[in-house]
């Protein structure tokens, strides 16, 4: 098959950070591609590399074919119109347009060339159904939840998720030989998403789309590309999402190999250097021919001292060319129990942000594991801020029972940036800070190298990582814990989802995510089995099974 994009020997970096180094990846005509990692790993620039939006540092970026591009900001000007936007979308195929209009005004008089290269334009017209490319716009803003938008809007007049929307009505209305989307379903409803998974499983040509949302993974993408931030690599795998899954499990098994068979190859040379240094000076035992045994003895002394400086030197290159313990699954701290007492683990009465929350009241079972969903700006993030004590509401009380562990969706900026990674972890945990290398390399979340990094240097995904750190081996009794899976690469987020089932606490998660929500509804149904059903207090019900509940949000109030 042909290749659609090829790049060869790519690198490329901000300053001195680089981000991949010495690319090779031939994406052919037709294949559906998704583009996984952490945010800061370099998946929205590797996309802007194949668009041809930004060249590499080094090597080249090679493109065949018309190429349809959706950036997560749309990047025109405020003061543009919707019908501005639609009309740079379908660019192209309005200078086709006038181009075909500039030809039939002088078709009368047409030499052979001109009317050539007038059926040549009109082919490629049809092809792309120009004609019907207005009704297509329409039909996908109705499609987006836009169906009647005023053309005559400015785009500063809408809201940020409004005119992502708008963009991705434009792209999908005509859409090109490559079609390359940086996270597509941001700020759509599940309508929305359902559409557009459809339209991109049945596009014909070549889709490379950028994404954390794992259900469109599994349903569109035939191949998964990885940014890995930590070797600054790209790498290929094939057999969709769950291929990809397969492969990664594969890759820590053979690391884990290769960890047990460094390890063994050093013990081995440790007791060959021993074995043979303690038998030195015992030679065989001496008889009538001192002559003879001095000399064999020498012999074996000087054959001694070269298999004991053998050893030491093998010794020596495998120290210097260590493998990094591979982590194991993700797992939550264990001395939970003694912070879990029967009885509510939170109850709030009437809490009230103006603007933002509307009176609520909720109550928490401890050992419950409730999610709340909604739309964007429900006031979802909101009510676990204030149940969390780090937003005051301006009426109502919350009662909060044994320690609380808080994982914002927005993480703060570090107060110390210039503090170690390791020194920061550890900051108000007690204990040793061996004890927390330990614990922090059993996670699998960091390397030894990185322990020295400061704070202020980590990318979004590894600032994610560090406060997620932090929670799981906390010992919280509760967890709140808003959007969990932002910025973590898709194997993590599966493994958190794996070690969440099995926290015995209580926790309150707020989420977008589909598939951590596909998650939570067989945990409920699992632990449902002969249980009551879910219930909750106040404004809105919990509903599910046994101690899984789920709760929507909606203009700031329980739905």
């Amino acid at each position: 098959m042909s290749e659609h994009l090829r790049l060869s020997g790519v690198s490329h970096g901000y300053g001195d950070r680089q981000l991949f180094a010495d690319v090779e990846l031939a994406i052919t005509a037709g294949e559906h591609v998704a583009i996984v990692g952490e945010n800061g790993a370099g998946k929205s620039t590797l996309l802007r590399i194949l668009a041809g939006l930004e060249t590499p540092d080094e090597g080249t970026a090679v493109r065949r074919g018309r190429v349809g591009y959706l950036a997560q900001t749309l990047g025109l000007p405020d003061a543009f119109t919707v019908s501005n936007a639609i009309d740079a979308a379908l660019g192209s195929l309005r200078e086709l347009e006038a181009e075909l209009d500039r030809l039939e005004d002088g078709l009368a008089d047409a030499e052979a060339d001109d009317l050539e290269r007038y059926g040549n334009l009109q082919t490629q017209y049809q092809l792309r159904e120009g004609y019907a490319a207005e009704s297509r716009v329409e039909a996908a803003l109705d499609r987006l939840g836009l169906g009647g938008l005023d053309r005559m809007r400015t785009l500063g007049s809408l809201s940020g998720g409004e005119q992502e929307r708008v963009a991705l009505a434009c792209v999908m209305a005509d859409p090109a030989d490559i079609l390359l989307l940086d996270e597509p379903t941001n700020h759509l409803d599940a309508s929305g998403t359902a559409w557009l998974e459809a339209r991109l499983a049945a596009h014909r040509g070549t889709v490379v789309v950028v994404s954390h949302d794992r259900v469109l993974l599994r349903k569109v993408a035939s191949t998964v590309i990885e940014v890995d931030a930590e070797r600054r690599t790209v790498n290929r795998y094939g057999n969709g999402y769950e291929g990809y899954l397969h492969e990664k499990a594969a890759e820590r098994q053979r690391w884990a190999q290769q960890y047990t068979g460094w390890l063994d190859a050093m013990a081995a040379e440790r007791l060959q250097a021993d074995t043979v240094a303690g038998k030195m000076g015992y030679a065989r035992q001496r008889d009538n021919d001192k002559m003879g045994f001095d000399f064999k003895a020498g012999t074996w002394q000087k054959a001694a001292s070269s298999k004991v400086r053998n050893a030491q030197e093998r010794l020596r290159r495998l120290e210097e060319n260590p493998i990094d313990r591979p982590p194991v699954p993700l797992k939550l701290a264990t001395d939970l129990h003694a912070d879990i007492a029967a009885g509510p683990a939170l109850e709030a009465r009437g809490v009230t942000v103006p603007g933002r929350l509307e009176p609520t009241d909720i109550r928490v079972e401890a050992g419950q594991k409730i999610l709340i969903t909604g739309p964007n700006g429900a006031g979802k993030s909101t009510l676990l801020s204030v149940l969390a004590g780090t937003l005051e509401p301006a009426q109502g009380t919350v009662v909060r029972h044994g320690r609380i562990g808080y994982l914002q969706q927005e993480l703060e900026l570090p107060q110390r940036p210039g503090l170690r990674l390791l020194p920061a972890f550890a900051a108000g945990l007690g204990g040793n800070i061996d004890e927390h290398a330990e614990a922090l390399l059993r996670l699998g979340l960091f390397r030894t190298s990185e322990f020295h990094v400061p704070v202020g240097g980590l990318s979004a995904g590894q600032q994610r990582r560090l406060a997620l750190a932090r929670l799981l081996l906390g010992g919280y009794g509760t967890m709140l814990v808003d959007e969990p899976t932002n910025h973590l690469a898709p194997v993590l987020v599966e493994q958190l989802e794996s070690a969440l089932s099995d926290f015995a606490g209580t926790l309150v998660m707020v989420s977008h995510d589909r598939a951590l929500g596909e998650w939570f509804d067989t945990c409920a149904r699992d632990s449902g089995a002969g249980n009551r059903a879910g219930h909750g207090t106040g404004h809105g019900a919990g509903t599910g099974t046994g101690n899984w509940l789920r709760y929507a949000m909606r203009d700031g109030a329980l739905a």
